[in-house]
């Protein structure tokens, strides 16, 4: 009710709307991954093209102690995988690239028992990644992935997004985290595996920050479209109330 009546509680990021305006994910249409550098899973380095494994691969950012949409991104992108008909280790792998440099193996382990699980045939084929600074910078940057480090909360302003790599390494498309489409991602992944390149259009702007747990609530953008959207129901069901009563009150 709060979101709906356009007021809360106020949250705790220390971003402003201007800080974060330019967040997003746009990719440049067939953008190679950097595919010499090194990525650790558990105690396992190797380049990132070993990491490819020779498959279209569906890739995620997260920050492995995330506190707002990453690991509903995940959970959706695990139920929405698992619905396209394609099978892991076969059509496709996912690899999951921590943003966070901070973050551990522990960390990282912790994410992806909770959100994608240890067993199954998706959890089989998904790689936990961590990097350097430095080197994940690369591969957000070959994403078009933008984001900002909120010292307050310790977590960043970054897109809520999905993208799907081709076996050596281009990015083919850029999908919302949270808007996933079974026949969408088949479609992405399919056009992946036989090295096709989505549109340079594709665009993601759904933000993962701003969601403060203490309070429950959304803030900046995210808390805007929701007061919004809260509004609009609001007066949907005032019109349909009013309806029924000038209904009720004609009736003999």
């Amino acid at each position: 009710m709060l979101l709906a009546s356009g007021t809360s509680a106020p949250a705790q990021g220390a971003l402003l709307s201007r800080d974060i305006a330019d967040v997003v994910a746009s990719p440049r249409s067939g953008a190679q991954l950097p595919l010499d550098i090194s990525l650790s899973a558990d105690e396992s380095s190797a380049p990132l093209v070993r990491w490819l494994d020779s498959k279209p691969s569906v890739w995620v950012v997260a920050d492995f102690t995330c506190r707002s949409l990453c690991s509903s991104v995940l959970r959706t992108m695990t139920d929405v995988l698992g619905k396209t008909g394609l099978v892991p280790g076969k059509d496709f792998n996912v690899r999951v690239l921590g943003l966070d440099p901070k973050d551990s193996a522990a960390d990282a382990a912790a994410m992806k028992s909770a959100q994608i699980g240890t067993s199954g045939p998706i959890a089989e084929h998904t790689q936990m990644l961590r990097g350097t600074a430095a080197d994940v910078a690369r591969i957000t940057s070959a994403f078009g992935f933008s984001s900002i480090y909120d010292p307050a909360l310790d977590q960043y302003a970054h897109p809520a997004a999905i993208f799907t790599v081709t076996a050596d390494g281009h990015v083919s498309h850029a999908l919302s985290g949270l808007g996933l489409d079974p026949a969408d991602l088949r479609l992405a992944l399919v056009e992946a595996g036989e090295g096709r390149i989505g549109s340079a259009a594709d665009q993601v702007r759904l933000l993962c920050y701003g969601f403060d747990p203490s309070h429950g609530v959304y803030n900046l953008a995210i808390g805007r479209a929701l007061s919004i959207g809260g509004g609009v129901t609001i007066a949907l069901l005032a019109g349909f109330l009013g309806f029924m009563f000038r209904r009720e009150r004609r009736a003999p």
